[in-house]
């Protein structure tokens, strides 16, 4: 016999209200607004893993190849890549570190005194005592902030930041394949093969952005300190290391970086600022228009509005690990966009 229900068919769920599906809405936002939040109080928590897994494709990138040419476990590959890594940074240390700090402090103190230098040679010409005017009160403010910086930078806040990410990182290079099958796990089975695709060319992509980056930095920080060591501007090796280091926030970074080379040079004769003006010049358009270029061209392409909306997004977001770690946020997040939307939303993929 054929019930009732049978013969009507399956149940329809009544229409909702407006007013339900007001609260719905009200609902969904309110939970999106919360993740958001949440996402937001953890920025810093989540940067730093970021920054783990760039340091541990950066191990990996140099692991893998040892391992391949000495034929050793990827494990044992991987504690000599991190010990090698070790000694240089403490050879180095001890065979320039020493230097270069004495030279970090003097560069230091000595930019307070080349404020005041500028200010004076400025007040000797009309349009000098013209500019001062209109900054006003912004040397005393920029010597208060300097002599403050050791305490307000945090700097040993950071340095526990570093060490926390270059744990992450290592922890990270151990056992690549547990965390990025838990990972991928997380998505319906139909999906993980694809998702593996995607993981895998961001790891590529930022593998390429290591290689890229380090050749900029040091053609960069060799560059400057020839430069500076030629025309007699103090402390090259300092100045050469704050280029280098400025790399990391492309654009903003190596402009920033010329300020103290040009002050201590005004400090000795407005002659030699002209010429460390010159040197700066040269070595940024080098490095803007000709290697810095070529090693995206051979390592990533990523077009350079991308770069700096990088900064501009990712700074008020993560802080000063947001500038730091712009550049491969963006280039992560570019090969996200270009597989997950493009090629797969879209369905636009060059064949």
């Amino acid at each position: 016999m054929t019930s009732k229900d049978d013969i009507s068919g399956p149940r329809v769920p009544p229409p909702q209200t407006s007013e339900a599906l007001f609260v719905r809405r009200v609902l969904i936002v309110a939970l999106i607004a919360t993740l958001i939040f949440a996402l937001w109080r953890v920025s810093l928590v989540l940067i730093l893993i970021f920054g783990g897994i760039v340091v541990a494709v950066a191990l990996r990138n140099i692991a893998a190849p040892l391992a391949r040419y000495l034929r050793l476990p990827d494990r044992i590959a991987l504690i000599v890549t991190t010990l090698g890594l070790a000694a240089i940074a403490v050879a180095f240390f001890f065979l320039f570190g020493a230097l270069a700090s004495q030279q970090v402090s003097a560069l230091i103190d000595q930019i307070p005194g080349a404020i005041e230098s500028a200010r004076d040679w400025l007040n000797e010409y009309a349009i000098g005592r013209s500019l001062l005017a209109a900054v006003g009160q912004s040397s005393e403010a920029t010597l208060r902030l300097l002599a403050a910086l050791p305490l307000a930078g945090g700097i040993l806040g950071w340095l526990g930041e570093v060490v926390l990410m270059i744990a992450v990182g290592i922890y990270f290079a151990a056992d690549p394949s547990t965390y990025l099958k838990g990972l991928i796990r997380l998505l319906p089975p139909r999906r993980r093969a694809r998702a593996r695709e995607i993981l895998d060319a961001m790891s590529k992509a930022l593998q390429n952005w290591l290689i890229g980056m380090t050749l900029d930095m040091l053609l960069l920080g060799v560059m400057t300190w020839f430069g500076m060591w030629l025309i007699g501007v103090p402390l090259p090796i300092a100045l050469a290391v704050l280029s280098g280091v400025a790399v990391f926030v492309p654009y903003i970074g190596p402009l920033l970086a010329t300020i103290p080379g040009l002050l201590l040079a005004l400090s000795v004769s407005p002659t030699l600022a002209l010429e460390a003006g010159i040197v700066y010049l040269v070595v940024l358009t080098i490095e803007g228009n000709i290697s810095q270029p070529l090693l995206q061209r051979w390592t990533v392409s990523l077009p350079p509005v991308v770069n700096l909306l990088a900064i501009l997004v990712f700074s008020p977001l993560f802080g000063i690990w947001g500038a730091v770690l712009a550049t491969p946020l963006a280039v992560v997040l570019w090969v996200l966009v270009q597989m997950v939307y493009v090629e797969d939303i879209l369905e636009d993929r060059v064949h």
